[in-house]
């Protein structure tokens, strides 16, 4: 009888919990967007690998995102967002394209001849 009256219990106490309240369709919160990406790593990278003045405009945008977005300005991150992208793809686009350029003297020969020009229009008078 014991377990009877325990389970009885039981019973009585689940059936006196206060109900689950259900909110009506004008009462529901509306679901926030998806969070956009925010570039970070990529930018990150970018920086550290390909166009330092570009990769650091797009981790400042990178860095924005999150902030907008938890605070409730889902439109302003977004378009944050994509400005982290543009700054971002640009900076791999500007190492990329230093390379090309790289690749292209030292395939054709030039490239001693573009160094010791860098170096004499650089030069500050003195010889060492």
């Amino acid at each position: 009888m014991k377990m009877e009256d325990q389970f009885n219990e039981k019973v009585r106490s689940i059936s006196e919990m206060p109900p689950i309240p259900v909110p009506t369709p004008g009462e529901q919160e509306e679901m926030p967007p998806l969070k956009p990406s925010n570039w970070l790593w990529q930018s990150i990278v970018a920086t550290a690998l390909c166009c330092l003045p570009f990769g650091i405009v797009g981790i400042i945008y990178a860095v924005k995102v999150d902030s907008l977005y938890f605070t409730g300005r889902y439109d302003e991150a977004e378009r944050v967002a994509g400005k982290a992208r543009l700054w971002t793809l640009l900076a791999f686009g500007a190492g990329l394209l230093y390379l090309i350029i790289w690749s292209i003297l030292f395939a054709t020969g030039l490239l001693p001849d573009a160094m010791e020009q860098i170096i004499e229009s650089n030069a500050s008078g003195y010889n060492f």
